[in-house]
This record gives structure tokens, sequence and C-alpha cells, in this order.
């Protein structure tokens, strides 16, 4: 029995460091495309119509890809576990809601998820909603095992 017990463990604590640097890998990628073109990230902000005063939608174009860097680098090395998972899924939940939102009022938009070099089916709203909630889940199982060791 105490066989099957530390395997268990090992295994869970093992799918859980698997799940904590997916996550992490997407919003370093998400992060680093969009720092790289913060004019077409910006461009994409207001495809959302979201009516922010433009010098919150440019604050967010600049501060925002910086943030989900600096999170999916926290997730890969386990650097402030608890904070970084709390900033996944706060970040995760604002992803679903924006993105629900352009869906509900009908946007034909570029999700720009992972900027504007990207351009096809893979940033689609219907898909990146999927995506969003991927997240979502993983962000949430994450905090909520926060304090498990790796």
């Amino acid at each position: 029995m105490n066989y099957v017990r530390k395997f268990l463990q090992r295994s869970s604590a093992q799918a859980l460091l698997g799940l904590r640097c997916s996550l992490g890998a997407v919003f370093c990628l998400a992060g680093f495309y969009k720092i790289s073109d913060p004019i077409g990230f910006h461009g994409d902000l207001l495809a959302y119509d979201l009516s922010l005063p433009d010098s919150v939608s440019r604050l967010i174009a600049v501060a925002f890809p910086s943030l989900e860097l600096i999170c999916g680098v926290g997730l890969i090395i386990g650097f402030w576990r608890e904070s970084v998972a709390l900033l996944a899924l706060i970040m995760s939940t604002i992803f679903v809601l924006i993105l629900a939102q352009a869906m509900a009022r009908g946007l034909d938009l570029n999700c720009g998820c992972f900027g504007t070099a990207r351009g096809h089916w893979f940033d689609l709203p219907s898909i990146a909603l999927i995506r969003a909630f991927i997240m979502l889940w993983a962000s949430f199982w994450l905090y909520r095992r926060k304090s498990q060791p790796l």
C-alpha cells in the first residue's frame, strides 16, 4: 500500500509540474509575441470595443504582455508559486470574460492572444475562447494545489 501511495504522489507531482510548465509556456509565448509588436496588440485591443480611454488601452498594450511573460517564467521555474498561480488565474479569467463578451456581441476580430503575426484559424475568437477556458481550468487547478511542493 505504501508503494502505491508513493507512486500516486509522484505521478501527481509530475502531472502538476507538466501542467505548470505548459501553462507557463503559453503565457511566455503570448507575452513575447505581444511585446514584439505593441502597436499591433494595441490595434487588437481596440477591436474589442471596450470603451476604454486611449491612455488606458495603450498602458494595457505595453504593460500586460510583460505581466504575461513574468507570469509564464514564474510558472515554469516555480518562483513565488502562490502569487503566480493567483496571477495566472486572474489573467485567465480576464481572457475568458473579454473573449466571451466579444463573441456575444458578434465582433469579428483577431483575438490578439499571440500578437498580430498569427492571423489564421488559431486566432478565431471561438478557438481562443476554448483555449482561454483550458487556461482558466489549468490556472484554477494550479491555484488550488499551490502549496504542493515540487
